[in-house]
């Protein structure tokens, strides 16, 4: 009986085996590494040679291209991960009653996640250009929007928007459609229009889902750096401070230049920010989601 209960008890660690094995591999022992050499003086092969203690955190900090990486992110963020989320949430709305022309339009709004960011940067940069651009030419503007220090960031995050509509839009889809029926006719019967029963019933009900995606989409924002690293073309940092992010600063840094203790330092900071993020987002999770 006792081997039976040790081998009931084993048996849900041995389906984990590969998934604990591969975190550790492939996400702390790296981390662990990384947070750990930050406090050294590295050489270009990636080599520890002297104790700094705090030094390449206090040299990135004070580092202007550093700085402006910070501020971009949090613009990133801020632009990105609500207005994606919103215009999601009012096209699932729109989409709630399935039609017999439903799947059309919910495939194209969902189209977006079949679009590589790689295409969809080469196609923005297109319509971003300031002489042939389709974008200035709809406005009748001539601004320079990927080297403008006012328009790089907002020019970025439209695309990052553009491109998590999809993913957001069938999450909150399926949200949308599960809600009781009988509790939106009701409302609708009392008089209540869209705006109220979106506040009053949609809104709390989807709550969950919501929660879930900013938190996800925040995360993905501090962590992003492919659409800065396309539209720069890994070139210098002094010519393209204007839409680099912390990780694509710390991509160029430790890849490019193979100052590995700048990079070091930069993923570190990069991680607790993100961290401190984080442990704010859930202590609103009590006051705004609804799970019942």
């Amino acid at each position: 009986m006792r081997k039976k209960g040790l081998r009931a008890a084993a048996e849900p660690l041995l389906y984990l085996l590969p998934a604990i094995i591969f975190f550790i591999a492939f996400t702390y022992y790296p981390f662990l590494k990384t947070a750990i050499s930050s406090f050294f003086l590295v050489d270009s092969m990636g080599r520890a040679k002297e104790f700094v203690g705090f030094e390449n955190y206090l040299r990135v900090l004070a580092t202007p291209q550093f700085r402006i990486a910070v501020k971009n992110t949090i613009v990133y963020m801020i632009l990105n991960a609500p207005v994606s989320i919103l215009i999601s949430l009012i096209l699932a709305i729109i989409a709630n009653k399935p039609t017999r022309s439903s799947r059309v339009y919910e495939t194209m709004f969902a189209l977006t996640m079949a679009i590589s960011m790689s295409v969809a940067a080469m196609i923005f940069r297109m319509a971003y250009n300031p002489s042939i651009g389709a974008l200035n030419h709809i406005l009748g503007t001539r601004i320079n929007w990927l080297n403008d220090p006012g328009w790089a960031m907002i020019a970025v995050s439209v695309i990052a928007t553009w491109l998590n509509i999809g993913y957001n839009f069938l999450f909150l889809l399926a949200a949308v459609r599960g809600i009781d029926k009988g509790l939106l006719e009701s409302a609708e019967i009392d008089g209540a229009g869209i705006f109220r029963r979106t506040l009053g019933i949609i809104i709390p009900m989807v709550s969950p889902t919501l929660f879930f995606l900013v938190v996800t989409q925040m995360a993905k924002s501090m962590m992003m750096s492919s659409l800065a690293l396309i539209f720069t073309n890994s070139a210098t940092l002094s010519t393209t401070a204007n839409i680099d992010t912390m990780i694509s600063y710390m991509y160029k840094q430790a890849v490019n230049n193979l100052n590995y203790n700048d990079g070091y330092a930069t993923a570190i900071i990069a991680f607790i920010m993100t961290f401190i993020l984080m442990l704010i987002s859930f202590r609103f999770e009590k006051k705004g989601v609804h799970y019942n």
